[in-house]
């Protein structure tokens, strides 16, 4: 009598699960990029927002200022940092030789 092993239906039910998890969180690019863009403009309003209320007079903490300024400054970083990779990567594809 021999007995067969069950651990090949269960890897492979594993394996299933865990590709269909993988293609759920995959993003397109063009997805990640417009979000990133969307949340770069929020930042940039917001700090826009604030030192208009700041100038205006308004009672507004000069730290909630300081800290929509530098959070629309790093944002800003960040997106100007992914459109230097993006275009070194572009450059270097087109240096490739087919």
């Amino acid at each position: 009598m021999s007995i067969e092993a069950v651990a090949g239906i269960g890897a492979g039910a594993a394996a299933a699960e865990s590709q269909a998890a993988g293609q759920a969180s995959r993003m397109e690019f063009s997805t990640v990029i417009e979000q990133g863009l969307g949340s770069l403009d929020g930042a940039l309003k917001n700090a826009d927002q604030t030192v208009r209320a700041l100038a205006s007079g308004q009672e507004i903490a000069t730290h909630d200022v300081m800290i929509s300024l530098e959070e629309a400054r790093m944002q800003m970083m960040l997106v100007s940092e992914v459109r230097n990779r993006v275009i070194e990567a572009y450059q270097e594809l087109s240096r490739m030789q087919l």
